[in-house]
C-alpha cells in the first residue's frame, strides 16, 4: 500500500523545508549580535509547543543598568514571512504580520543579578511553521535592538513541536 500525502501535508512540509533553509542561510550570513555596539545583549528564549499553543520563555540576561532600563520580548510569526524580516525588519511592526508578540507592558526588564525570566503562552496558532524571535533593547537606544537567531517550530499536524533553530 502507497502512502500519499494530502495537499495540505505537502504545503506544511514544504513550508517547513524553506522556512528551515531560511534560517540555516541567515545563520550563516549574520554576525552574532551580542558583538554589536550597544551594551545590551540578546535574550535567551526556549521555545516549546503545547498543542497548537507555544510556550515561549525569555530571559533577560542584562543586569538593571540605569538609565538604561533594558528589556526583552519575542514574536511569533509564520515562519514563510522569515525572508521579508530578514530583508527588512520594521514589517513586523505592520498590523497583522506577526501571529504573537510579546504585550509592551509585559516585557521581561532587566533586574540587579541579570537572571530575569518569564514564561507566555500564544493564544492556539493555525497549524504550521512559525518564526520565533527574541530581542532586547535599552530605552535610551529603541533603534539598536538586540536580536536571538531564529527558531522555526511546527505547530500541529504529525511533525507537531520538531524545533529548528538556535
Amino acid at each position: 500500500m502507497q502512502t500519499k500525502f494530502s495537499r495540505g501535508m505537502t504545503r506544511f512540509a514544504g513550508s517547513a523545508v524553506l522556512a528551515t533553509t531560511a534560517a540555516v542561510i541567515v545563520a550563516m550570513i549574520t554576525p552574532a549580535t551580542a558583538s554589536a555596539a550597544s551594551g545590551v545583549q540578546p535574550p535567551t528564549v526556549v521555545s516549546a509547543v503545547n498543542g497548537n499553543s507555544l510556550d515561549i520563555n525569555i530571559a533577560n540576561p542584562n543586569g538593571l543598568t540605569l538609565p538604561e532600563f533594558q528589556s526583552c520580548g519575542a514574536m511569533a510569526f509564520d515562519a514563510i514571512k522569515l525572508p521579508a524580516v530578514l530583508a527588512d525588519p520594521s514589517v513586523i511592526l505592520e498590523p497583522g504580520f506577526t501571529a504573537w508578540a510579546t504585550n509592551p507592558l509585559e516585557r521581561v526588564l532587566a533586574n540587579g543579578a541579570g537572571n530575569a525570566a518569564k514564561t507566555f503562552t500564544t493564544p492556539a496558532l493555525p497549524d504550521g511553521a512559525y518564526a520565533v524571535i527574541g530581542e532586547c533593547l535599552s530605552l535610551t537606544d529603541l533603534t539598536s535592538p538586540q536580536a536571538t537567531m531564529p527558531q522555526i517550530i511546527l505547530v500541529g499536524g504529525p511533525l507537531s513541536g520538531v524545533g529548528f533553530g538556535s
